[in-house]
């Protein structure tokens, strides 16, 4: 019987291989030539992209995700913030050799403090990952008004 690993596990371990890309002009520690390339390719063909949303902004983008899971059939349960307080850190397929990184977030602090959003900061490549990848994860993202 073979064991599936956890969305957090195959992060953790795209992250040590170079294979997590950032979608942003933040420099991860390890990282490949592709993910160089794909990091550079992806921020000049998408300038506009945010990628850290607020409890408001956050609802509405997880509302579009879900949407994405829905209309692709992606068997997958759909993302919402934690029923309890904590942090859930999903996967989405976008192609065979590209995952969006999704976390969602809902921290109490004490005192009334909390945070609560959605991060997308991050996409997870195969060592077969192409720029072709990376067109189709703009092309949904703008699909489904992740800004």
């Amino acid at each position: 019987m073979k064991i599936k690993k956890t969305d957090y596990a195959l992060i953790k371990e795209a992250e040590n291989e170079g294979r997590s890309v950032s979608m942003s002009s933040v420099i991860d520690r390890n990282r490949t030539e592709l993910n160089k390339e794909l990091q550079s390719y992806f921020n000049q063909n998408y300038k506009e992209y945010k990628g850290s949303y607020d409890e408001n902004e956050g609802e509405d983008v997880l509302y579009s995700l879900n949407e994405y899971i829905s209309d692709h059939k992606i068997d997958m349960r759909s993302l919402d913030f934690p029923i309890v307080e904590g942090t859930d850190v999903y996967l989405l397929p976008i192609t065979n050799n590209l995952q969006l990184k999704v976390i969602v977030a809902d921290e109490y602090y004490g005192g009334g403090n909390y945070s609560k959003y959605v991060m997308i900061d991050r996409f997870i490549i195969t060592d077969s990952a192409t720029t072709e990848d990376v067109d189709k994860l703009i092309t949904v993202l703008r699909e489904y008004s992740v800004r």
